[in-house]
């Protein structure tokens, strides 16, 4: 397989993960607030890493900063300045990224999203 086809296959398989969890997720918010309902779109985001080597802590920092900023584009339609809309996004934005990183399946990165939601936990 060519450099060019895994790097397609990789972002494709991270951009469908994105989009499903967000789909499920916001199929299942759409029965509990109608005015959330309208708002939601079903955005997606392509993340391509076929030029990281995720077995580098640098390579596997990056590629969680852009599964981050990727959710964070998924889950915008739900940002708002109400309470509940502050939870809908919270909750899209750590699903997607949950998601995604066990779409990617690498050691390295699971360990990081581990430590750093423990981490944010503690701060909430």
């Amino acid at each position: 397989m060519s450099h060019a086809t895994t790097n397609k296959s990789k972002r494709i398989s991270t951009a469908s993960i994105l989009a499903a969890s967000f789909i499920l997720y916001a199929g299942r918010r759409v029965g509990w607030h109608a005015q959330a309902a309208e708002a939601l779109r079903y955005d997606r985001a392509l993340v391509a890493y076929g030029d990281l080597n995720l077995d580098s802590q640098l390579g596997t920092k990056v590629l969680y900063a852009r599964l981050r900023n990727g959710a964070e584009d998924v889950c915008s339609s739900m940002d708002g300045r109400n309470l509940f809309l502050k939870r809908l996004w919270q909750s899209c934005f750590d699903e997607a990224v949950a998601a995604a990183v066990v779409q990617v399946n690498q050691p390295g990165l699971t360990a990081l999203h581990n430590h750093t939601v423990n981490r944010l936990k503690g701060d909430r």
